[in-house]
């Protein structure tokens, strides 16, 4: 066997012939370890086809249907002409869950941070207003931020919360701060639920700008509004996402209804 590069034989995990696991299955999983574990972090440019066979004595057949696995799990990204690299990892929201940007990217175990883009108080939008039932009058927090997930731009978000619910929101900084923690934890908001709308869209040039995209960019778009316990309306928020970034993940529960009854609930929506 050729002398491999010194990455590859710092490499823990052989292939094994004594047992019954195919061995396309155990080079997947050594790679899918080596990915996990951040041995092989994110964007890195796996080695040569033949560098790759050659380490696991191998034919390239037996290490594609590797790679297949691989990038069914989203694992690995192939790329004709470029080569094979890790996959970016992506965030996933869990849509049963309503969790703030940065609980989010916490809990996802991505580093959270965040650029003020605009911060002032203005009036609500024609859709907030009507969404908080305020006087026309009424001032609000116009938000912008442009959040990133270990250093890198997911989303730019847009949101807009009457003043009466937070009226010294200034004195924090919502570039190191999280939102939700302000409005819970000194405003007395009891946040419990919030209905988001989910589209997809191309980029448009300040989006690509903000989200370092090039090209004809899809974006995926959250339209957010946000109640307390109580059911009072505090937040209309629209978080635009790099969809090469972020997956969104609902689940649903079938219920046991019959067409009657969904005809009914439809009509009544109406």
């Amino acid at each position: 066997m050729a002398t491999m590069p010194v990455t590859l034989k710092r490499l823990p995990g052989n292939v094994r012939e004594d047992v019954a696991t195919p061995v396309y299955i155990q080079i997947a999983s050594i790679l899918a370890n080596w990915i996990n574990s951040g041995m092989l972090q994110s964007g890195t440019l796996l080695p040569a086809e033949r560098t790759m066979c050659e380490h696991f004595g191998v034919s390239r057949m037996t290490l594609r249907e590797a790679y297949d696995i691989l990038e069914r799990d989203r694992l690995i990204e192939r790329h004709r002409g470029r080569g094979t690299f890790v996959a970016v990892r992506r965030v996933y929201k869990q849509q049963q869950e309503m969790r703030s940007f940065t609980e989010e990217l916490k809990a996802r175990g991505v580093r959270p941070s965040s650029k003020l883009l605009d911060f002032r108080r203005g009036r609500l939008s024609p859709l907030a207003g009507q969404f908080f039932v305020i006087a026309d009058t009424e001032m609000a927090y116009l938000i912008k931020r442009l959040r990133f997930g270990d250093g890198e731009p997911l989303a730019i978000e847009t949101i807009e919360l009457p003043c009466y619910l937070c009226p010294d929101l200034e004195r924090f900084d919502l570039a190191t701060s999280s939102l939700y923690s302000i409005l819970e934890e000194h405003c007395g908001l009891d946040l419990a639920y919030c209905v988001e709308e989910v589209s997809a869209q191309l980029a448009d040039r300040s989006q690509k700008k903000l989200l370092q995209l090039e090209g004809a960019a899809a974006v995926l778009v959250i339209d957010r509004k946000t109640y307390t316990k109580d059911g009072v309306p505090v937040e209309v928020a629209t978080t635009v996402y790099r969809a090469d970034r972020y997956r969104a993940v609902v689940h649903a529960t079938r219920t046991h209804r019959t067409p009657s009854d969904i005809d009914a609930q439809i009509q009544t929506t109406k």
